[in-house]
């Protein structure tokens, strides 16, 4: 079982977003960067499976999904 994509996504984009933001506005994007990765860990997921789902296949198809998205 794979982590879905959307979440996966979901979980970056937060990321992303956290190290972009403000520090005025860095614990609410933590605080949504840590709620992802609380939904990935309720489907059965471990911290090591978040931490291998990163590849440079997942990237470009992120940064796809960004463009196409206007996230």
């Amino acid at each position: 079982m794979k982590i879905p994509k959307e979440l996966i996504f979901e979980y970056l984009l937060s990321l992303e977003n956290y190290t972009e933001s403000h520090p005025s506005i860095k614990d609410i994007t933590l605080r949504e960067a840590l709620d992802t990765q609380k939904k990935i860990i309720n489907l059965g997921f471990s911290d090591k499976d978040i931490i291998n789902m990163k590849s440079d296949k997942l990237m470009l198809e992120y940064k796809l999904w960004r463009k196409e998205t206007g996230q």
